[in-house]
């Protein structure tokens, strides 16, 4: 090869490098955060914050329960089941959010659940703060997708999660399922009926398996076989302490 070929190539290779890393940091690059404009639009007011996923308003002088589409907090008030394990700390925050506030409500495809709840965006007036985001995003709420919305913010509130999961914010300070940091153990308690059977529950995020009375499986619970879940390279959480 002739000298001036050749340091044409060794100039090529830093720029064919440096492209490389932009397309990489391109691909990882966090996802925007819609902006909207409000211009002309009635907000409402926030009577009251039910839990960490749901408010009440007021429309036409009636109050409205509003669930916010996408997020799930613990539950604190469910009819059937006890006060989860950080749901007071989330409902707490979204009423430090919302307390004397008024809000833009935007809607999807579906406008109610089975409750007769009203399903929406929530935007804090009048800066426009993306109420069911910041909620994943501080790491009081999953990403909530067992339902469709837009596809969007589904990217967009599951990159949030991870952050926050990764990052150890709120629910997320107490055991991390991602690298296994467990900081408060909680008493064996594995489920004698799933240790006969060898099934044992996967969620929709992280690389453990549980017993079904594990916390982590309170949001997302997918059972699996024992066998399966090491063919998978799962490990045991070691909080529950599901069989091995």
């Amino acid at each position: 090869m002739y000298p001036h070929r050749v340091r044409a190539v060794l100039l090529l290779v830093p720029a064919v490098l440096l492209a490389a890393f932009f397309a990489h940091a391109e691909d990882k690059k966090t996802p925007a955060i819609p902006a909207k404009d409000w211009k002309g639009a009635t907000a409402s007011k926030v009577l009251r914050t039910v839990d960490g996923d749901t408010i009440e308003v007021e429309q036409d002088g009636k109050p409205v329960k509003v669930r916010l589409i996408g997020v799930d907090t613990p539950e604190t008030v469910h009819p059937s089941k006890p006060v989860e394990a950080y749901g007071k700390e989330a409902s707490k925050f979204t009423s430090n959010l919302l307390k004397g506030e008024s809000v833009y409500l935007e809607f999807d495809k579906n406008n109610t659940d089975k409750y007769g709840r009203r399903l929406a965006y929530v935007y804090r007036a009048p800066d426009g703060l993306f109420v069911n985001l910041e909620i994943i995003r501080q790491g009081y709420g999953h990403a909530y997708v067992k339902y469709p919305f837009k596809d969007e913010l589904m990217t967009l509130f599951r990159h949030y999660e991870k952050d926050a999961r990764e990052a150890g914010r709120g629910l997320w300070a107490s055991a991390d399922p991602i690298d296994g940091k467990d900081t408060k153990p909680e008493k064996k308690d594995a489920s004698v009926r799933d240790t006969a059977k060898g099934e044992v529950y996967l969620t929709n995020s992280g690389t453990k398996y549980h017993t079904d009375t594990c916390r982590f499986v309170a949001k997302s619970k997918i059972p699996c076989t024992l066998a399966d879940a090491k063919a998978k390279k799962f490990e045991p959480c070691s909080v529950c302490n599901p069989p091995k």
